[in-house]
């Protein structure tokens, strides 16, 4: 799937999601999760983002195996936040990685988070941030404000602000009604693949153009119109 991704669809990085080592979703251990991890590495020569959940005694140990195993593949560990950074952020440091910083749509606590992260001495290039977000229609221009913010801080000389910006429009999309209901239950919404792949671009769209710089995609046709849209700006800037 990775190789499918990267070579007919143009995927430039690849996010293996490792939901299944959660203990209500599969109870997966963190010696398969490092298999899963190794095959993906193996497939694709992409940047590879490894994507955790928020149980936290679970995933510190997947993390902490994954980047043992994976040392020096200078992978993004996807995520650290406020109460549960020390240990993810300590072997990201100590075999070669970087992290996710994530915060929740708070631009205080974002930024706090980078200065504890920076006070371990892992370095700012190291720090990616997540200022979350939710889909099209459930929350979006929140997040889209809090980003703008981020964005102009960092321009206006706050290093700790001046990171990359990372969302997620395909996770969030899929947990919404629109992107999934089948058009039998509701006709007049039209076809169901249109309207997912319309959902997901506008959400990452939005999330573009408030500053992002990595979009985790799940849509190919999503995928595809956003390059595009990314290819027009990069253009315009000539």
């Amino acid at each position: 799937m990775a190789g499918l991704c990267v070579e007919k669809y143009g995927a430039e990085l690849i996010s293996v999601r490792l939901d299944g080592t959660h203990p209500e979703r599969g109870n997966r251990t963190p010696e398969q999760a490092v298999e899963v991890v190794k095959s993906v590495l193996k497939a694709v020569d992409v940047p590879l983002i490894v994507t955790g959940h928020n149980y936290f005694d679970r995933i510190n140990d997947v993390m902490k195996a994954v980047a043992q195993a994976c040392a020096g593949e200078n992978l993004l560990l996807n995520w650290v936040e406020q109460n549960n950074y020390r240990t993810i952020a300590g072997v990201a440091i100590a075999y070669g990685h970087c992290v996710v910083a994530q915060a929740p749509i708070d631009v205080n606590i974002g930024k706090q988070l980078n200065i504890l992260l920076t006070n371990m001495d892992m370095k700012q290039e190291q720090i990616v941030m997540d200022p979350m977000t939710g889909a099209l229609g459930y929350g979006i221009e929140y997040t889209y404000s809090v980003m703008e913010r981020i964005r102009q801080t960092g321009l206006g000389g706050d290093k700790m602000l001046a990171g990359p910006l990372i969302v997620a429009p395909g996770q969030e999309c899929v947990k919404v009604k629109e992107f999934k209901a089948s058009e039998k239950d509701f006709p007049a919404w039209g076809d169901l693949s249109k309207r997912a792949a319309l959902w997901e671009l506008s959400t990452a769209l939005g999330l573009l153009y408030a500053g992002a710089d990595l979009l985790i995609m799940s849509h190919p046709d999503a995928v595809r119109e956003l390059k595009s849209a990314i290819s027009k700006l990069m253009d315009g800037q000539k």
